[in-house]
């Protein structure tokens, strides 16, 4: 599926996979960086800004979204859930069955393990995270990976 209202931006060679879906709102970005690769059967949804790094590779069932895409109001009628952006940087491998949910900002040379839930930064270069939500942990650190 292609939606894209907003601005999207390759800078280079990237590959997209049969079955993802791309969704970029009205006023949103999607920037992708050098080599980015996405496997089969993933989303990637911004409202606000969802940037990549280069050389990212995503693996099959990914989904990445800065927006809740529903409303939660305070009990004065204020917008409490705004979408927020994600960046990520260059270098990162993101494993099958991950999300990666708004505000997140991912360090560069980063593993997110397959089944992961990240709602945090992860500021830590050259590891390997996995886990859910709030719970996301570093599983090893001085890593590196190669396709």
């Amino acid at each position: 599926m292609w939606e894209v209202s907003g601005n999207l931006v390759i800078n280079g060679k990237a590959s997209i996979g049969r079955g993802s879906r791309i969704s970029i709102g009205k006023d949103a970005v999607l920037e992708l960086g050098n080599n980015f690769a996405i496997t089969g059967r993933s989303s990637i949804i911004s409202q606000k800004e969802v940037t990549f790094g280069n050389d990212c590779l995503l693996s099959w069932d990914i989904l990445i979204m800065d927006t809740d895409f529903h409303h939660i109001m305070s009990e004065k009628g204020e917008i409490v859930n705004h979408p927020r952006p994600i960046h990520i940087g260059n270098h990162v491998w993101i494993g099958c069955r991950s999300t990666i949910l708004k505000g997140v900002n991912v360090a560069d040379n980063v593993i997110i393990s397959a089944n992961s839930t990240i709602t945090k930064d992860v500021v830590e270069n050259n590891c390997a995270v996995g886990g859910l939500g709030k719970d996301a942990i570093i599983l090893k650190r001085n890593l590196n990976w190669k396709a």
